[in-house]
């Protein structure tokens, strides 16, 4: 499955890359924008590429574009018309020309094979450019003249055989910025005293994490390997597992507290209605008591009636018998 989204992914660059070249190929005009904006999509990985790089390395850059695809046009498109349609100077200075129209042509091709990296991979103004443009080639030699040669073949074949074009229009622009990419990374270790192997995993760090060391946010990566996508729905199954031991939790603490909100309540409810017994208890005991204090007094009202009645027939009784 691997194998066969890396064709497909191909595939796709392919067709997109070549006609994009091609349309701004047409116009003349966009062709140095558009070879900028490939470069910039060629520089990331595979797995990383999204077409809209194009398009956004040309908007981040615009500035040293504009400038850069007025030299390109002066210096290659007008030496190109002079060799190859404009060739009737006389003949003292005809070969006077066609020197300076070569020369011309030559750096041009020069400049466009090497000036895109500069331009993805430094922040520089036109003159600055130039200057670091040029010194691109001193970062391997062999490489330089590969890509120098291969625009050169393309522009023969852009003369002569133009059918089979279509069919470099991707891989040589691919091929440049791979082979100046290299030579970029061997200058700039140059200058830092490093090594091009340090200076790469430098570059991965700093894809990947921040200044403090941590792991950017998604919106910045893209997906991996297989092995990664098996690790990020492993790691998926784990942060579910997690959510759901939280939410198991959350639930039993929840039905916790639900319990103790309710026996607390029951408790209360329940002392409150003691506390009602008591009180309606207190209430009955304290009203007997009162009845019986009412029953001792009236008792004791009668004996002491009884008594006065008693004593009064005695009284009575013993005045008559004298």
């Amino acid at each position: 499955m691997k194998g066969l989204r890396v064709i497909g992914d191909y595939a796709a660059e392919f067709l997109v890359i070549t006609l994009l070249v091609a349309a701004s190929a047409l116009s003349v005009i966009f062709l140095v924008p558009v070879l900028v904006g490939v470069t910039g999509y060629f520089s990331r990985e595979l797995d990383a590429r999204r077409f809209r790089d194009i398009f956004t390395t040309i908007g981040k850059n615009w500035k040293v574009i504009v400038f850069y695809t007025i030299f390109q046009l002066i210096i290659i498109v007008f030496p190109v018309l002079n060799i190859y349609f404009f060739n009737t100077h006389p003949d003292k200075t005809n070969n006077f020309v066609l020197a300076i129209s070569v020369i011309a042509l030559l750096f041009g091709t020069i400049y466009l094979a090497t000036s895109p990296t500069v331009i993805v991979n430094m922040n520089v103004k036109f003159r600055q450019l130039l200057y670091n443009g040029f010194m691109m080639l001193f970062g391997s030699l062999w490489r330089s003249i590969i890509s120098v040669l291969l625009l050169l073949g393309i522009v023969a074949l852009t003369l002569t055989y133009p059918y089979v074009l279509v069919l470099t229009l991707y891989i040589v622009p691919m091929t440049i910025s791979k082979l100046m990419k290299e030579n970029f990374y061997k200058l700039k270790a140059k200058a830092l005293n490093t090594s091009v192997e340090q200076l790469k995993r430098k570059e991965k760090e700093d894809d990947y994490l921040d200044e403090k060391g941590a792991v950017k946010p998604a919106d910045i990566h893209f997906e991996g390997t297989e092995n990664s996508a098996e690790g990020s729905d492993g790691d998926e199954a784990a942060s579910e597992d997690t959510d759901e031991a939280a939410s198991e939790d959350t639930d039993e603490a929840a039905s916790e507290d639900t319990d103790e909100a309710a026996s607390e309540d029951t408790d209360e409810a329940a002392s409150e209605e003691s506390g009602d017994v008591e009180k309606a208890d207190i209430e009955e005991q304290s009203e007997g008591d009162e009845a019986e204090a009412a029953e001792d007094v009236d008792k004791t009202n009668v004996e002491e009636q009884n008594e006065i009645i008693a004593s009064n027939t005695e009284s009575s009784d013993s005045a008559q018998n004298e």
